[in-house]
């Protein structure tokens, strides 16, 4: 069993003078005549009144509840700066992210134009797909490009994003690229070709196989 709290047993103390002091002075006669001596109570009167308003100001400051009571305590509130912390670490981690996925993709459509730009220069054959990402067909047929052999590096293969097309303009002067998936085919002699839509590694392979004997 826990300790009784101070205040509780104040308010108990002075409930028993109370009823003590009812007994013995307060309560009436059965005869009705008035108390006698109640003058020489009236200090511990007063004391038992006094204890019990301290006693009840006391259980107020506290917030304390008497067992059986039926009164639920008050929620506790989490602090709010605890929670603001991580939320500004997470943004300025986001936007770092952000800004370094921008860089990166920067950086990769610039390699991407400067390998055709070489390749063309070099003379290979390229086999250059514009592509949408989010397009199930357009995925296909990267992934049936991917399995073609380049061919001791005569061939170059690349998949290009349709939203670099615009850096394009050397392939895209000689040969539309209007929808996706375009598979354009360039020989040594930088003359260019197209397959649009799905296309199997067997028909890629085929038409390359004719790129390279062209010399």
């Amino acid at each position: 069993m826990g300790s009784v709290p101070k205040p509780v047993i104040a308010l108990l103390v002075g409930t028993v003078v109370f009823f003590a002091l009812w007994m013995t002075a307060l309560k009436p006669s059965s005869s009705g005549s008035p108390p006698h001596g109640l003058g020489q109570y009236q200090s511990a009167i007063n004391a038992a009144r006094n204890a019990v308003s301290v006693s009840a100001a006391a259980n107020a400051a506290r917030g304390a509840i008497p067992q059986g009571s039926s009164a639920a305590a008050p929620a506790a509130s989490a602090p709010l700066h605890d929670s603001a912390k991580p939320v500004r670490a997470t943004t300025a981690t986001t936007t770092h992210s952000t800004t370094s996925t921008g860089t990166q993709t920067a950086k990769t459509a610039a390699t991407r134009l400067n390998l055709v730009s070489r390749a063309l220069e070099a003379g290979k054959v390229l086999a250059l797909l514009f592509y949408n990402p989010a397009a199930p067909d357009d995925q296909a047929v990267r992934h049936e490009l991917s399995s073609i052999p380049v061919h001791a590096g005569k061939v170059v293969k690349l998949a290009i994003p349709l939203s670099e097309l615009a850096n394009y303009t050397v392939v895209t002067n000689q040969v539309p690229v209007n929808l996706s998936p375009t598979l354009v085919l360039i020989n040594a002699q930088r003359q260019a070709s197209t397959i649009v839509g799905f296309a199997d590694t067997f028909e890629i392979a085929q038409r390359l196989a004719d790129a390279l004997a062209l010399g």
